[in-house]
């Protein structure tokens, strides 16, 4: 009697163990994981966009939401709810990430909510358009993340398990991976390709044994392999397009921040011009064109920041500037300023302005450093007329201004710990001078000197074309460098010495252009990005000086050769100060090809269509994939049968594809009497097509056990095909019409195993 116990217990255990594992694999749980795999390796590949690794935990975060909710949902038996289980999991986890303070419960969303999402939305506008890359990925940025991550998670778990085509799941992943090659300054990571086609083979060889049968697995591993070495290698093999259409010339929509400092040695660098705006003056007079400015000294790299900007500064009146005394003599001047392609957040104008008018744009003036920027905005096609001031102080003013540091610039002053060299320097080039106005001549000379020379390639060359107080130093010794490195080590130095001192980002006045009448136009090319020294003095603000060798214009007060400006330097100079340097044959290699294209200007505004529409172009591509593979099938099997090369069986294959593509459930045990039976009870059929379907059944049996003088002709065979197909699909709906065309169920079970409904 305990035997038979322990027998029937066995017994129950076992059947209860079967029924759990199919119901574990009914889950999907095997394809879950690889897909969990793919998005984790693919969204490492954003690593050269974002800093840190808390985006990418938080992105983990969604897909285990998306992906294990669709788990529980079939383990539940709730399947075919498994997209809208998942959705709005996915739903709940954003709102209670991001605005669970106001939610009802902290998940089911309210007004406050979406009011809340609307201000993240509009932050991390702010924030993309700010942030050069890798950007921090603050909360913004991060929900801007999970709208876009979360969505193709969905699509992937609908393709794999919904739609039952798990070879599409690559889109989702694709468009992922694409992303950081649409982005500038950023690139495609090799490693996070390689996993991301890795994992993606893992999962065709997974799902093709999930259904029992290896016939598609060599042409999946096939393709799979072509495409990943098709990858690593062409990209090598085919001609450069640097000189053609580069990542910053998509436009401006694609702009995910810009760095000046970091752009101007590329554009500087680059082999073709390119104009970027025009401008005439009331005088006819040249001038320089700000953008931003930089000084912050204390990071390890310089760079803008964004500028707290006050909604209520718009730029149609801005106050005379601080500091400026009225004994200072001051020339209006009007300009009318035409942009073309500058992809920039700033505004080029002049220092300092009075008034920006005709804008078409959301800008406003810093009232710190009288830039206009955008939070909202690019400069790209903007047309304004600007009213400045061209301040004109005399040597004799600027020499009463002493020592002096005014209160309200000793943020001006701070500098972290530096490289002795550049305090060093910067006396020995002051020795002998008392007064500000007289160290910060010397120090442009000093600069300007024959102990200098202007290189644009040495310092990439060299390892030194970056900034911070470290670089300062190292330029100093190396003595060869661009306008950011000249500009960069007089503020610097300046700043040791105990004169306020920051960077400008902007253009040179550019080159006069054949004009009709009296007027000039200037055009500003990509050639004339530049970088520049401001030195604050009491009774006067901000005086720009010119340190870079051969580029630019010393002003009047800043040159030696006119009279009152001081000529004394300081006793380290030796050579001919000012002396444009010949850069021929002083530069060792060339620089790179890439730098040579990734500019912040774009040649057109026609380009920005151009790699959207190569990642749209490519979805689409990949979507018709199936069914274009499915279309060429059919063409083929009907050829074969005209041509008389076919026979019965392949008529009967292509009629068990069609209807399995239209979701009928055809199984491998029927007899083709069955078989036949239950495709003339389909919906769509006529008598034209139950007749024909006859036909094609009587044809397989004659074929499989008559003799040869009785089987049918292949030719009206193929006639029989085209009636009962198209009855076929005549029967279902336009939804799911459109599903059996794109995504034909055929190409994903050639055994017709799939659960479907039936006639």
């Amino acid at each position: 009697m305990p035997g038979m116990v322990w027998a029937v217990r066995m017994r129950d255990l076992l059947k209860r163990d079967l029924l759990n594992t199919v119901r574990w694999e009914r889950t999907g749980w095997r394809t879950s994981g690889i897909l969990l795999v793919a998005f984790a390796v693919t969204l490492g590949g954003l690593h050269t966009m974002l800093e840190g690794v808390g985006w990418w935990l938080w992105c983990m975060v969604l897909v285990v939401v998306v992906l294990g909710s669709g788990v529980a949902a079939r383990w539940a038996g709730l399947g075919r709810w498994s997209p809208l289980v998942s959705t709005l999991a996915l739903a709940a986890t954003i709102v209670t990430r991001f605005a669970a303070d106001t939610a009802w419960l902290g998940v089911i969303p309210t007004g406050d909510t979406i009011l809340r999402f609307r201000t993240l939305l509009v932050d991390a506008t702010y924030s993309i358009t700010w942030q050069s890359t890798p950007a921090n990925a603050d909360v913004p940025i991060q929900f801007v993340m999970a709208l876009g991550i979360g969505p193709l998670v969905l699509i992937a778990e609908a393709l794999a398990f919904s739609v039952r085509l798990p070879a599409l799941t690559g889109i989702p992943l694709v468009a992922v991976f694409l992303v950081p090659g649409l982005t500038p300054d950023a690139e495609t990571s090799g490693l996070a390709f390689i996993g991301t086609a890795a994992s993606y083979l893992w999962l065709l060889m997974s799902t093709q044994r999930s259904l029992g049968s290896y016939r598609g697995l060599a042409p999946a591993l096939a393709i799979g392999s072509i495409a990943v070495i098709g990858g690593l290698v062409l990209p090598a093999a085919l001609p450069s397009t640097e000189q053609g259409i580069t990542a910053s010339e998509a436009g401006p929509s694609v702009v995910t921040g810009v760095n000046p400092i970091v752009r101007l040695g590329e554009d500087l660098r680059r082999t073709d011009d390119r104009p970027v705006l025009s401008y005439t003056t009331a005088s006819n007079k040249p001038y320089y064109l700000r953008l931003t400015t930089i000084s912050d000294f204390s990071q390890d790299g310089w760079g803008p920041e964004q500028p707290v900007l006050d909604r209520s500064n718009r730029p149609h009146t801005i106050p005379r500037p601080s500091g400026l005394q009225a004994d200072v003599r001051v020339r209006e001047e009007v300009g009318f300023i035409s942009v073309g392609n500058l992809a920039s957040p700033w505004l080029p104008v002049p220092y300092p302005i009075s008034s920006v008018t005709q804008l078409n744009g959301d800008w406003l003036w810093d009232k710190d450093t009288l830039t206009v920027a955008s939070n909202t905005d690019l400069a790209i096609g903007e047309n304004f007329t600007v009213r400045s001031h061209v301040i004109e102080p005399t040597p004799e003013q600027l020499q009463r201004a002493g020592t002096t540091v005014p209160d309200g610039v000793e943020d001006y002053l701070e500098l972290p710990a530096v490289p002795a060299i550049i305090a060093d320097t910067a006396r020995e080039a002051t020795a002998g001078v008392d007064t500000n106005y007289e160290k910060a001549v010397a120090l442009q000379q000093y600069l300007r000197s024959a102990l200098f020379r202007y290189s644009e390639q040495t310092p990439v060359a060299e390892g030194y074309d970056g900034t911070g107080v470290d670089m300062v130093g190292v330029f100093l010794e190396r003595r060869a460098g661009y306008c950011i490195h000249f500009a960069s080590a007089m503020a610097t130095m300046a700043r040791t010495l105990g004169i306020p001192s920051r960077m400008v980002i902007g253009f040179q006045q550019g080159s006069s252009t054949n004009s009709p009448g009296d007027s000039k136009i200037f055009e500003v090319t990509t050639d004339d990005l530049h970088s520049w020294p401001e030195l604050y003095f009491e009774g006067i603000g901000w005086v720009a000086f010119e340190p870079t060798q051969s580029r630019g214009r010393l002003p009047d007060y800043a040159n030696p050769g006119i009279a009152g400006v001081p000529a004394a330097i300081g006793g380290a100079i030796s050579g001919n100060a000012g002396a444009p340097r010949d850069d021929s044959g002083l530069d060792g290699p060339a620089a790179p090809s890439g730098s040579q294209g990734s500019g912040w200007f774009v040649s057109g505004q026609w380009r920005l269509l151009l790699p959207i529409a190569g990642a749209v172009l490519l979805v689409i591509v990949l979507s018709l994939l199936p069914a274009g593979v499915r279309m060429l099938r059919h063409r083929r099997n009907v050829a074969g049968l005209r041509s008389g090369r076919g026979s019965a069986m392949l008529a009967w294959r292509e009629l068990r594809a069609t209807a399995t593509d239209v979701g009928l459930a055809l199984r491998r045990t029927e007899t083709p009497r069955e078989t036949v039976e239950r495709l003339r009870r389909a919906r769509g059929m006529t008598q034209s097509g139950r007749d024909a379907v006859s036909r094609i059944g009587a044809a397989v049996e004659r074929e499989r056990f008559g003799r040869p003088s009785e089987l049918a002709d292949s030719g009206s065979l193929a006639d029989d095909v085209a009636v009962a197909t198209a009855c076929l699909r005549s029967g279902i709906a336009g939804p799911e019409r459109l599903r059996a065309t794109l995504w034909p169920n055929s190409l994903v079970n050639r055994n017709g195993r799939l659960a479907a409904r039936t006639g």
